[in-house]
């Protein structure tokens, strides 16, 4: 009798997992059809916004400077955004999609800036040739997609073909002329090539430091956590810049700091550590961080703002340029102090280390209540230096306005450029 219920248990527990397993077979079937069906819809989609946009490109080459053309270049703009968008969200080869988003980016841009070329022929020239790439784009991505598209490949089946040595479709060969058209319709401008020497610190030039100068440099900086080194590596080749990465591990903290090696600069530095539940005043916190940014070189930087979670604050500070006592708001540090201690327990000055280059500009005298609308109040005004669209450095009125909506009050961000007057953005504050 005994035998007989366990028998009976044991082929009852064998129905219900085989039952459970088909289910979460079936389940599973079912989330990758929808997943497959999913990306189809969004291939197809972008396949078919790739034929408007090639398109509106030759729209743009009818017209002269008139409302007809300014239709097909904002057609442009959108298109662009819209497919890369399917693009980022799409399973695809890495390198493809990084060198197909920049190109779509960078023929959105040029065509929302085109009223401000000089020449208008240089406009029909950049675009008649990135009309016949397109084309050829075109071409090679319907071949490329064609099988997901038109539910020849489940999900694991294109997943497959990308992932193996010798894939259906060569997206490598695909992703490098996408990187010749982008260079060659569309070259960095200097702003572009400025911002790029800054983003890989080609401009550096101070001298090297040694491995041995680098942990004397994070000892001299967090002495309460740097008796215990536990590694120090070089980055790997290839980085944008050489720099000396450091692990440590002291009590209760483990963390790292990242230090170039031209100039020995900190690039960033993270600790962590359990927390007390003490909080020491805001002041006091943001006084030691003061103290700690002067006692590391950073002299030339101001508190701009901060924000808190239950262990810490992230406080950010802007470099202040001397002549116009301007804010540059693109090279800035951001520190993380811990609230029971007053200890840096984060820092990242990688912004502050690629100082931008700024030029004196000329700033007319504006009258913001002809500027703006009489139910507008400027409440705060500073200078800095903001970047525009072109990622020119300009000098401008910081602006903070408000005014009344509907009972409520709106608060804004006005830049606007000292020079020209131009608005360069409008940002809603919460």
């Amino acid at each position: 009798m005994i035998m007989k219920r366990i028998l009976f248990v044991l082929s009852y527990a064998l129905v219900v997992v085989s039952v459970y397993a088909y289910t979460k077979h079936n389940e599973s079937e079912k989330l990758a059809i929808m997943l497959s069906n999913e990306y189809a819809e969004q291939m197809a989609d972008a396949s078919a916004k790739l034929e408007e946009l090639d398109s509106a490109v030759k729209q743009t080459l009818l017209f002269n400077h008139s409302d007809g053309s300014k239709k097909a270049r904002d057609d442009i703009w959108r298109l662009s955004s819209d497919i890369k968008k399917s693009v980022a969200s799409l399973p695809l080869d890495t390198s493809f999609s990084t060198s197909w988003m920049n190109y779509l980016g960078r023929i959105g841009n040029y065509a929302k800036e085109a009223d401000r070329l000089e020449n208008p022929d240089e406009y029909y020239k950049v675009m008649a040739q990135a009309s016949k790439n397109l084309g050829v784009m075109r071409d090679e991505w319907m071949v490329a997609t064609t099988g997901l598209i038109d539910r020849q490949y489940s999900m694991d089946e294109w997943m497959k073909r990308l992932d193996a040595s010798n894939p259906d479709f060569d997206w490598s060969h695909m992703g490098s002329s996408i990187k010749q058209f982008t260079e060659t319709d569309f070259p960095l401008t200097a702003s572009e090539s400025d911002a790029m020497k800054k983003r890989e610190l080609r401009d550096i030039d101070d001298a090297k430091v040694t491995q041995a100068e680098a942990v004397d440099r994070f000892k001299t900086l967090f002495p309460q956590v740097s008796n215990d080194v536990i590694g120090v590596e070089m980055s790997k080749p290839g980085s944008p810049y050489p720099f000396f990465h450091i692990r440590f591990a002291d009590g209760e903290s483990i963390g790292y700091i990242d230090i170039t090696e031209k100039g020995g600069h900190v690039l960033s530095y993270l600790a962590e550590r359990p927390f007390g539940k003490t909080a020491l005043p805001f002041d006091d916190l943001r006084r030691t961080a003061e103290e700690f940014l002067k006692a590391a070189g950073y002299k030339d930087v101001v508190y701009e703002e901060s924000r808190e979670n239950n262990t810490s604050w992230h406080m950010v500070f802007v470099r202040q340029e001397p002549f116009y006592g301007a804010k540059v708001f693109s090279d800035v540090i951001h520190l993380k102090i811990a609230k029971d201690t007053g200890d840096i327990i984060g820092l990242d000055a990688s912004e502050y280390i690629r100082k931008e280059k700024l030029h004196r500009q000329s700033i007319k005298k504006t009258d913001w209540k002809e500027f703006f609308h009489k139910d507008v109040q400027v409440v705060q005004e500073e200078l800095a230096y903001v970047e525009n669209e072109r990622l020119e450095q300009r000098l401008a009125h910081y602006l903070k306005v408000i005014r009344d909506e509907n009972g409520h009050t709106g608060t804004y961000n006005v830049i606007v450029d000292t020079e020209t007057l131009d608005v360069i953005k409008t940002e809603k504050l919460d």
